[in-house]
């Protein structure tokens, strides 16, 4: 092997050998559980995020926020909960509009916003949802004002989605460093060094 293929193989290597160490460990992970049917969910899993199947959960609380402030705006002015809720489920689309709107089936006549946001919470699996039925609650067995309630969670729920943005925006920053890090740099020292290594493997050193 030539001089010139050696520095080339130390510049690959490490980036080649990074790639193997990850894929070695999913496949540890997988090969790790015993049991074949867990193997299969947790496979299942995988594909799940990989097609994005699964209930975005950031999309679900930008959702939830327009859904509460509609909500907010709608009690403020005199509606009912679940005449409010009912005006959101046929005016507007989404995940939780349909959910809403499968919760008013259900229940019919004895529909409430308890009982929907109960169904939205084991439907959708959401902390914020929980934690807004849960406030919900509180507030109607203290006999607090639920217009309060809905705006203190949306003023929360907006909160959480600004933190959320700044970590994605984070990750993503560090994101765009790997390329720029195992690819460009790698690739402008190999063009800088070159004309070095070729005067030298010339001159016979």
């Amino acid at each position: 092997m030539s001089r010139i293929n050696l520095y080339i193989l130390l510049l690959i290597g490490p980036i080649t050998l990074y790639s193997l160490f990850i894929i070695k460990n999913e496949l540890l992970r997988i090969l790790s559980i015993s049991n074949y049917t867990k193997q299969q969910v947790y496979l299942t899993k995988i594909l799940k995020v990989v097609t994005r199947s699964q209930i975005n959960q950031a999309e679900l609380n930008q959702e939830l926020s327009k859904m509460l402030q509609m909500l907010a705006i709608m009690i403020s002015a005199g509606e009912s909960s679940v005449a409010a809720l009912k005006y959101i489920s046929e005016r507007s689309s989404g995940r939780l509009t349909a959910l809403i709107k499968a919760s008013l089936d259900n229940y019919k006549n004895n529909g409430n916003l308890f009982s929907t946001l109960e169904y939205l919470s084991s439907a959708t699996n959401s902390a914020q949802v929980r934690r807004l039925l849960n406030a919900v609650r509180v507030s109607s067995e203290r006999g607090s004002p639920i217009l309060d309630t809905l705006q203190n969670q949306v003023r929360s729920l907006n909160k959480e989605i600004k933190v959320n943005l700044l970590n994605k925006a984070g990750k993503s920053e560090i994101a765009l460093l790997v390329p720029v890090v195992f690819l460009i740099l790698p690739t402008s020292i190999l063009f800088a060094v070159w004309p070095s290594i070729y005067g030298l493997s010339n001159s016979g050193y």
